[in-house]
């Protein structure tokens, strides 16, 4: 039987199992209305199947060591995949949230391909799909994709007719979902770091679909080279994150929640108002949100800093499709000790931009792709150690700007969850859809057992902010501050205006 060889980013996420979390990608989709069990199977079958990795199961060597492979499942049977439950009375938002909490960490069966979805009926009269995808097949940029792609942009698009009764042309993916917009595309890190040394070009170049998209990259830099040893150096020195209540020995179950859908335009009037991105002001709000969190359960949070380990995509636009692990990790310290929200916004404004601008993913990607050749222990070991250093994992996506349409109903929700490694006990994820946006945790059980009130907060921290912009309690620019020294002009008890001279300064926004 033909096989294919893993790439070593993904051989990496296929070692990372722990019975503490699983390495497996989860989103869901919520629906109005009932969903029929035979049209969505065959919607599955058509769509998600026309991708040849979900036929696909894994195959480890013979000798136990090395790169595992893929080949087609003789047995494949997309039953053995699509599973029928329901929510037990009174079948609401609660019910549900106990459920993929229950699912979401149970493994997937290695003798067939690494991937369910779940019909889970009797949800506020509606239907809900949980789809469950292991990290070895993708990753949450070319899954979203997948994903999305079994919809449609219109209710009322028939089925693909049965395959035994006509040979059909090759479904290909739609074109209607934004490309170029999940995540922070690494284009701009390599214009400003150099040239790559050869390795480095090399690895890269079997990672990108093109390797004239890698001189692409490098075409306009000045020269100089990444250095490498300084960034694994500042990676390994970094300390590990405080001890507070979101960290600590993990268990077994999981607390998911997510959000109802918050507009949009809400966010971007904040951006907008104080020349920030809609990436900062979410996850400004997060970290205030998990400020709020620490202070209810007694944690201190003066000088504490929370780390999140965010994936950075470096994908070439249009390959969104293409399977396969093609990321990057970054560390963004949330600084939960700022107590002012607009003081709190600008410096992680600052600090993103940082990241945009350093190589640590471009060396980050290195590493993952060096473990994925080593043995399993020594991957998870090193992965353990990282993981010390990170509180959560923390993703942005940009999904649909319309409405899409599983098997002929309306989705009205869609969120997403990346899987967590090593000792990372909390998982945030902010997607967009439809002109809102969503936000979904997951964490586990014995360390968060409620993470709706950090929704709550979540919610309260961004409607503060847009209450600040709107009644204009405070300066859209404030004056100079260093994340260290409190208000320094005296800007928020002045209670400055926009227009005011001061405010044209230098400062954290630029």
């Amino acid at each position: 039987m033909m096989t294919e060889t893993m790439t070593n980013a993904d051989n990496f996420w296929l070692h990372m199992d722990h019975p503490t979390n699983q390495m497996i990608i989860t989103g869901i989709m919520e629906f109005k209305k009932k969903l029929d069990y035979n049209d969505a199977c065959a919607t599955l079958e058509n769509r998600l199947c026309a991708f040849n990795r979900f036929k696909q199961r894994v195959v480890m060597p013979l000798s136990g060591y090395g790169i595992a492979s893929w080949e087609f499942d003789p047995y494949f049977d997309i039953r053995s995949h699509f599973h029928q439950v329901a929510l037990p009375e009174p079948g609401g938002k609660h019910e549900l949230q106990k459920m993929v909490g229950d699912l979401m960490n149970i493994p997937l069966d290695r003798a067939k391909p690494l991937w369910t979805c779940h019909l889970i009926e009797n949800y506020n009269k509606g239907s809900a799909l949980f789809f469950r995808i292991h990290h070895c097949i993708a990753d949450g940029i070319s899954l979203v994709y997948v994903i999305l792609s079994t919809t449609d942009k219109k209710p009322g698009i028939p089925l693909f007719e049965n395959k035994s009764t006509k040979k059909k042309k090759k479904w290909t993916p739609p074109s209607f979902i934004p490309l170029g917009q999940l995540m922070t595309n690494v284009s701009g890190v390599i214009d400003k770091t150099g040239i790559i040394s050869g390795k480095l070009m090399d690895e890269w170049a079997k990672v990108v679909s093109k390797p004239s998209y890698i001189k692409k990259l490098i075409r306009n830099t000045s020269g100089r080279s990444v250095d490498m040893a300084r960034v694994l150096a500042k990676l390994t020195m970094m300390p590990f994150d405080p001890k507070t209540c979101l960290k600590g020995p993990l268990g077994v179950r999981k607390c998911v929640a997510w959000s109802d859908l918050i507009s949009l335009k809400k966010v971007k009037a904040i951006g907008k108002e104080l020349d920030v991105t809609i990436n900062d002001v979410l996850i400004a709000s997060v970290a205030g949100a998990l400020r709020r969190y620490l202070i209810k359960r007694g944690d201190r949070v003066q000088k504490i800093e929370l780390r999140a380990a965010i994936p950075v995509n470096i994908r070439e636009p249009g390959t969104e499709f293409e399977l396969g692990n093609k990321f990057s990790l970054v560390f963004l310290a949330l600084p939960v000790h700022i107590e002012d929200p607009v003081f709190r916004l600008g410096e992680i404004k600052k600090r993103m931009d940082h990241l945009k601008q350093s190589p640590d993913a471009i060396v980050s990607f290195m590493v993952l792709g060096a473990l994925g050749i080593s043995s399993a222990a020594i991957a998870k070991t090193v992965s353990n150690f990282f993981g010390n250093k990170a509180t959560t994992v923390m993703t942005n996506v940009p999904g649909p700007r319309t409405p899409l349409y599983f098997s002929g109903k309306k989705v009205e929700n869609f969120i997403g969850w990346v899987p967590r490694g090593g000792r990372v006990g909390m998982g945030i994820s902010i997607f967009t859809y439809a002109g809102k946006v969503g936000i979904g945790i997951v964490t586990d059980e014995g360390l968060v057992p409620d993470p709706d009130t950090i929704l709550k907060y979540f919610e309260d921290e961004l409607n503060h902010l847009f209450v600040m912009v709107k009644t204009d309690k405070t300066s859209v620019k404030p004056a100079i501050y260093d994340g260290k020294n409190g208000d320094p002009a005296g800007f928020l008890k002045a209670g400055k205006k926009k227009d005011d001279p001061a405010t044209d300064t230098e400062n954290v926004f630029h």
